[in-house]
């Protein structure tokens, strides 16, 4: 059967180098920087129900993600085929009923820091398309998540690689049928269309960087710094000045038989004067007084 062949090569690769992510069901989380530009790649699809019988179909990859994640960080990218842009298109080779799944099993090729330096990591992810009849167009094939967790910084190269359609009965049964086996053709293509994760270190930001605002600085009179100088030795002078002796008050010599008071005869000419002066006015009082005496005797 080409389904166990299609287990066969997605088991081997998985072995290989299949790092430790897988699909995720339910609510997708955010994802933010996304790229949503689809690119041709050419793939080689082989029907089953011819055997041998391969077509070629330029199929539309659409491969996004977050495109700045720090190390250790879950980063998840949409795997996307879409159908070609020209004919011919993938149709369904049986009718598929109303409550059958569509399965597609889809291979990304990663390389970069991660545990292994490359890797084939292969994830499901299933739709309910509705009615499709025989030969039908198929509906767009459901979108598969991809999760990988780098270990360091630096580029991670996230290609499209080989995928599988299968057809799952809606009966409960589970009977599981592959309709196309595809493998890529062109790997010049595959490469252009690969998604680059750039792993920034923890805190780096990526946003649009801010003006930096302009600080006038205001120049000042710098403030002259002082010239270190040598200090001129401070000379004391003293003089030494010999007192004269001063004069004694007293004379130097005693006059034989008088006090030593210093008088004698440095009262000078004019004391005498005064004295004799003196002496003159007493002995003319006394006199005076002698002849009013007299006088006054002589009347009595």
């Amino acid at each position: 059967m080409l389904r166990s062949k299609t287990r066969r090569r997605v088991a081997a690769k998985t072995a290989a180098g299949m790092i430790g992510a897988g699909i995720l069901l339910g609510a997708v989380p955010a994802i933010a920087s996304l790229t949503a530009v689809a690119k041709p790649v050419t793939y080689t699809c082989t029907l089953a129900s011819a055997v041998g019988t391969a077509n070629t179909y330029k199929m539309q990859m659409d491969l996004s993600g977050p495109l700045t994640p720090t190390p250790s960080a879950t980063v998840v990218v949409t795997w996307k085929a879409g159908q070609p842009a020209t004919p011919p298109n993938l149709v369904a080779p049986v009718p598929i009923a109303a409550g059958d799944r569509i399965v597609i099993e889809a291979d990304a090729a990663l390389s970069g820091p991660l545990p292994t330096t490359t890797s084939i990591q292969s994830v499901l992810a299933t739709a309910t398309p509705g009615v499709v009849p025989v030969n039908g167009t198929l509906p767009p094939l459901p979108t598969v998540l991809v999760t990988v967790i780098p270990t360091a910084t630096g580029v991670i190269t996230v290609r499209p690689d080989a995928f599988s359609i299968s057809q799952e009965t809606g009966t409960g049964t589970g009977t599981e049928t592959v309709i196309y086996d595809c493998l890529v053709a062109n790997q010049a293509e595959a490469t252009a269309a690969a998604l680059l994760v750039t792993v920034k270190p923890t805190g780096a930001t990526t946003g649009t960087p801010s003006a930096t605002p302009t600080t006038s600085t205001t120049t000042g009179t710098p403030t002259p710094t002082p010239t270190e100088t040598t200090p001129e030795p401070t000379v004391t002078i003293t003089q030494t000045k010999t007192a004269s002796p001063r004069k004694s008050g007293h004379v130097a010599e005693t006059p034989g038989g008088g006090a030593s008071t210093g008088g004698g005869g440095d009262a000078g000419p004019d004391a005498r004067m005064f004295v004799l002066g003196g002496t003159a006015m007493i002995a003319a009082a006394g006199i005076g007084g002698l002849m009013l005496r007299r006088r006054t005797a002589t009347r009595g």
